[in-house]
């Protein structure tokens, strides 16, 4: 932006000609990349870790109901243990749906003109899959040459790098729709 407004002024001051002004500005805009937006993600991912978090609040308050009314002394006594017990299921429960909120995931939807509709979405931990895939290098001789954990590795760092991507495949009118994202 800085740019673009030092040579506005440049013409201004009549220190370049306006056609001249109009190269530059054209020349800049043809330099300038500007990255493409973000895919959004699909609305499954936003559900599946806002029901996390909520199962989570709605267990530490149970949780805290039961530890309420055993201290409280109308309860009995075990009580105080399942009241913390419900207590830490709920706090693993709100741990698990804020990670779901920040991972990345891999969603896959199949829509189908004479079948069913598939959609299926997982969080991606990708280093721990390339460790995996590592480790089952010695083991699996099919895995040796392919390079897929290296492969694996260079997706997490795009995804890290903010650099979400979609993949779509349409075969037209009543045919098959697939669309793969990753983000």
């Amino acid at each position: 932006m800085g740019e673009r407004l030092r040579i506005l002024e440049l013409i201004e001051a009549g220190e370049i000609s306006v056609e001249e002004g109009v190269r530059r500005l054209e020349a800049l805009a043809e330099g300038a990349e500007t990255p493409d937006p973000p895919a959004p993600r699909p609305k499954l991912v936003r559900y599946l870790w806002q029901a996390a978090l909520w199962i989570g609040i709605a267990t530490i308050a149970w949780g805290g109901l039961v530890l309420t009314r055993a201290y409280a002394g109308e309860a009995a006594t075990g009580q105080p243990v399942w009241g913390w017990i419900l207590f830490a299921l709920g706090l693993m429960w709100v741990v698990l749906g804020w990670w779901l909120r920040q991972a990345h995931w891999f969603s896959l939807r199949v829509r189908q003109s004479d079948g069913p509709n598939i959609t299926l979405a997982l969080p991606l931990p990708l280093g721990p899959v390339a460790w995996v895939l590592r480790i089952a290098h010695p083991f699996v001789p099919q895995l040796e040459e392919t390079g897929v954990d290296e492969l694996i590795l260079a997706l997490r760092e795009e995804l890290r790098d903010g650099r979400f991507f979609t993949v779509e495949v349409d075969e037209g009118e009543g045919g098959e729709q697939v669309q793969i994202y990753f983000g």
